[in-house]
């Protein structure tokens, strides 16, 4: 039975077996109580997922867990992603998917607000003074040692302003590649700007393709889109 048909579905949530992903973005220091008594409380109640969990479900159609799913994922690479959420997620025994803008991670501190406001990554007033505001290269070396590394496109790009080769080099491949590079396994999965649907006849899903990604990240789903 396939596993993207109502009834597999309906059997699915009612065997207890399904996924539920909570996103976060910024995670400041001010509020890292709250954000570890959210991760305690699902992880109190829920496993956290990998991607061969994701694989084994796709591919054989068994859940293989005795709780349902959850992948508590932090984008855009912010500093407190590595100095609050990271060690947070380490306390409770959570493993956890991260999706940098990769650029973000290559700006030069004081440069890094600006790049902020620019590419729609939202920064709090108490940030603005701060050295650095993005993880470098070396934290996400360190996060994926334990976490799982996705990849969120190079310039916190929108899918459908990729048009041209070069467009797809940039925001696709090149991401691709230096997560790869820096952590010794591909991204298994890919997320856009304001979380696109997968669309395979669109530049940016062929990209994804192209790229090798397992799974086409929107704000509705995990999509498995190669083997």
């Amino acid at each position: 039975m396939s596993i993207l048909t109502p009834a597999f579905q309906r059997e699915s949530f009612e065997s207890g077996a399904f996924l539920r992903v909570v996103n976060w973005h910024n995670t400041p220091h001010s509020a890292s109580a709250t954000l570890r008594a959210e991760l305690a409380w699902y992880a109190e109640r829920y496993d956290p997922v990998l991607p061969q969990d994701l694989d084994r479900l796709f591919e054989t159609g068994q859940w293989g867990r005795s709780r349902p799913g959850f992948i508590p994922a932090f984008y855009d690479g912010y500093l407190n992603n590595a100095t609050v959420a990271a060690p947070v997620c380490a306390e409770l025994g959570v493993t956890a998917w991260f999706f940098p803008p990769t650029t973000f991670l290559s700006v030069e501190p004081d440069q890094q607000v600006a790049y902020a406001d620019a590419h729609d990554i939202d920064l709090l007033d108490e940030e603005r003074s701060q050295p650095a505001v993005a993880m470098t290269w070396d934290d996400l070396e360190v996060i994926s040692r334990d976490h799982v590394v996705a990849a969120h496109t190079a310039n916190h790009a929108q899918a459908r302003n990729l048009v041209t080769a070069e467009d797809v080099q940039r925001e696709v491949l090149e991401p691709v590649r230096l997560i790869t590079e820096v952590t010794g396994r591909r991204p298994p999965a890919f997320a856009f700007l304001f979380g696109t649907p997968f669309d395979a006849g669109s530049v940016a899903g062929r990209a994804l393709l192209d790229a090798g990604i397992r799974y086409a990240v929107s704000n509705t789903a995990y999509e498995r889109i190669a083997d």
